[in-house]
């Protein structure tokens, strides 16, 4: 887990809760993509002491974080190198396109990301 959520997010319902604020905010990042070509687009939704920055590739995927609002360069760095990653595995010939990732190796490596700019 990210240092930026605390330790009762883990697992249970607490996890439940932060997809359902990240799922609600798709609806606002969807608006703010028609008015902001950018693809960083910092914070778009907040909820309670969390800030929900979101990414979108111009392949229209949407990465969304959840975090406390300090760092912007951190966050804004954090997805550039979450996208490089995400794009080599989509080069990667074994990985079926559409499909969810499921590499414990793409998984450490955003968690070290995620440590290194969090």
């Amino acid at each position: 887990m990210s240092k930026n959520i605390p330790a009762s997010i883990g697992g249970g319902q607490d996890r439940h809760v932060v997809q359902m604020i990240a799922n609600a905010s798709l609806d606002v990042i969807e608006d703010t993509v028609r008015s902001n070509p950018a693809m960083y687009l910092r914070a778009v939704d907040k909820f309670n002491e969390w800030t929900v920055s979101a990414f979108v590739t111009p392949g229209n995927m949407k990465f969304v974080l959840l975090h406390d609002a300090k760092g912007d360069d951190g966050v804004k760095g954090f997805f550039t190198e979450l996208w490089e990653l995400y794009i080599k595995t989509l080069m990667n010939p074994f990985h079926t396109a559409h499909t969810a990732i499921r590499s414990p190796v793409f998984d450490a490596k955003v968690r070290a990301v995620a440590k290194k700019h969090l």
